[in-house]
């Protein structure tokens, strides 16, 4: 992809702080529009609901994933960064801090962030997502500026009611990786 070449040569000539600032705000973006197509579209919501069948928040609700949503979701993340040119440290970076950031979001802690929850997202954020209303929003991962930006935004001042999906799903490892392969009435 010659295309590519200019844009690989600044990003690699940049100082590595810089860097993650635009893999952090380009995997952001790319994130948001992925999650919530997950959200949308029937055949990604099979996959992605194994991770909105938790009941309760917990840092292991961050970790319920069905192996092809994974996938689907590394890739978003890290595919156009390795695209872009970023070097491998900075997207190893990437990876570890999204994972340890995912067991964040996900943790049963009540971290209220007052004002800068316009800026990073915290738990009471992303409980709201993992409401049993599919549609809640909060699809952005480490910044609600994407939310915001786009009008998916929602942080009521309490907890939701419920966690989970409408639809049955057994609670076993196997059941959970052939669900989506079930057919639906």
């Amino acid at each position: 992809m010659e295309w590519l070449a200019p844009m690989q040569n600044v990003i690699a000539s940049q100082p590595w702080w810089l860097q993650a600032v635009e893999v952090l705000f380009i995997s952001d973006l790319l994130i948001y529009w992925g999650h919530r197509m997950q959200h949308k579209i029937p055949l990604l919501w099979k996959f992605h609901s194994i991770h909105h069948s938790a009941k309760h928040m917990d840092w292991l609700a961050a970790h319920r994933e069905h192996p092809l949503d994974t996938i689907y979701t590394m890739g978003i993340v890290n595919l156009p960064a390795l695209l872009l040119g970023f070097p491998l440290e900075t997207i190893a970076a990437l990876i570890s801090f999204r994972g340890i950031w995912a067991i964040y979001i996900h943790s049963n802690v009540r971290l209220p962030l007052g004002p800068i929850k316009w800026i990073i997202g915290s738990p009471e954020l992303h409980h709201w997502h993992h409401d049993k209303d599919k549609f809640a929003g909060n699809y952005a991962n480490v910044s609600p500026l994407m939310d915001i930006i786009f009008g998916t935004y929602s942080c009521p001042p309490h907890e939701p009611d419920s966690f989970g999906i409408h639809e049955p799903i057994k609670q076993n490892y196997l059941s959970q990786l052939a669900h989506p392969f079930r057919r639906t009435k």
